[in-house]
């Protein structure tokens, strides 16, 4: 048998003591993968004999009227304690879930659009490396990650980023999205939703009116999918107990209180997140500059996320990269061979498909810290944001569902 690597032993102590939260083994609570099987068999989808856990939701939300489903990205059980007393939020039915790894916008937005978990449907993070195609794509937007082209000019069609078919796609009973109108017929909310028709919408007023138009006047039935980003926005400019956050959360929530109010019964209201947030320090930063020599260990630069940094080593050049990542960086992060985490099942209790194998790498860094690793310029965008997900900290793991 072989004996575990040092860092294998830190993450798995980690889990033990309660710093990290594994994303389904141990006692966990259901997941984002039970939540979009739930959603779409409430659709018509059907759930497996092994999909216990999304049957148990899909009756706790209910069949018997049409759903609106609310995503609120970036909701996470942080803000539990934060919303106001008296608000659609605090009053809610709550059910604990936990996000798939990474706790990232990419890889649970996928989850939910197929109901599979990362490990099968290779959207592993925001950053994602097109290994096929050479290059490093900001997955969700669909452009590359330094120039900001889109992927279509260097070949690369939707459907092969986004390979894994859509579950919620599937869905033969009536389907509609709400999304930003910047968003709402990108090759991501396309993807998602399939053929099924969607309104877009400019500001939360208008996303409350395109609702309420549909389930109230229009009588419209089936399941209806609001997506809110709100929040994650403001968490990341500021942090997640800012007052700029704190702002869009109540507005967040007065705007759903007030559909709850017109709906008056007609929908059931399922609200859920994609993912938590948690604040990081100017002290928890550190960069991987574009000139660094450690560059020359690796095929491409780094990818993945901050929280979760992913590698593509050279081959061969292995036992360079991890001695000098260690030396720089082992107090605070724990670097693990692609095989490694596998065998502890990060990305899901499945397989490693070859695709998701491809775009993660040859390695991925975890902490149990609050610390990020961030790839680029000094003074970069992306080093300048206050708040931060994708990692296996309650704060990024742990979202609810609340049912209204």
């Amino acid at each position: 048998m072989a004996v575990a690597s040092p860092d294998v032993e830190r993450v798995e102590r980690w889990f033990r003591d309660g710093d990290l939260l594994h994303p389904f083994e141990g006692d966990a609570p259901p997941s984002t993968v039970d939540l979009a099987r739930a959603i779409a068999s409430i659709g018509g989808v059907p759930l497996s004999d092994q999909d216990v856990r999304a049957a148990e939701l899909a009756e706790r939300i209910g069949r018997d009227r049409p759903l609106l489903f609310v995503l609120v990205d970036g909701l996470g059980c942080v803000f539990d304690e934060l919303a106001k007393p008296g608000g659609l939020l605090a009053g809610a039915e709550g059910i604990q879930l936990r996000s798939v790894f990474p706790s990232t916008t990419a890889a649970a937005l996928t989850t939910l659009a197929t109901g599979a978990w990362p490990s099968e449907h290779g959207v592993p993070a925001w950053y994602t490396h097109l290994h096929r195609n050479d290059l490093t794509a900001t997955i969700l937007p669909f452009v590359e990650r330094d120039s900001e082209r889109k992927l279509q000019e260097f070949g690369i069609r939707p459907s092969e980023a986004f390979a894994f078919p859509s579950r919620m796609a599937l869905i033969d009973g009536p389907l509609r999205t709400y999304h930003p109108r910047a968003i709402s017929n990108s090759e991501f909310t396309t993807y998602l939703r399939g053929a099924a028709p969607t309104d877009p919408y400019d500001n939360l007023r208008d996303a409350a009116a395109n609702v309420v138009s549909r389930i109230v006047e229009q009588d419209e039935p089936g399941i209806h999918y609001l997506y809110l980003p709100m929040v994650d926005s403001a968490s990341h400019r500021e942090g997640p107990h800012a007052s700029g956050t704190m702002r869009a959360l109540e507005a967040v929530d007065r705007t759903l209180g007030a559909i709850a109010e017109q709906l008056d019964g007609r929908a059931r209201i399922a609200i859920s997140a994609d993912h938590g947030e948690l604040h990081v320090s100017a002290a928890e930063k550190s960069l991987f500059l574009p000139d660094d020599e450690i560059i020359d260990e690796l095929h491409t630069p780094p990818h993945g996320e901050p929280r979760v940094p992913m590698f593509c080593v050279r081959a061969g050049r292995e036992d360079a990269f991890a001695g000098q990542f260690r030396e720089r960086w082992g107090r605070d992060w724990a670097l693990l061979s692609l095989d490694e985490a596998e065998e502890l099942q990060l990305f899901g209790p499945k397989p490693l498909s070859n695709l998701a194998a491809e775009r993660i790498g040859s390695h991925i860094a975890v902490s149990a810290t609050r610390n990020i690793l961030v790839y680029g310029e000094a003074g970069n965008r992306v080093s300048a944001l206050n708040g931060y997900h994708a990692g296996m900290r309650s704060e990024e793991m742990e979202i609810p569902l609340l049912l209204a």
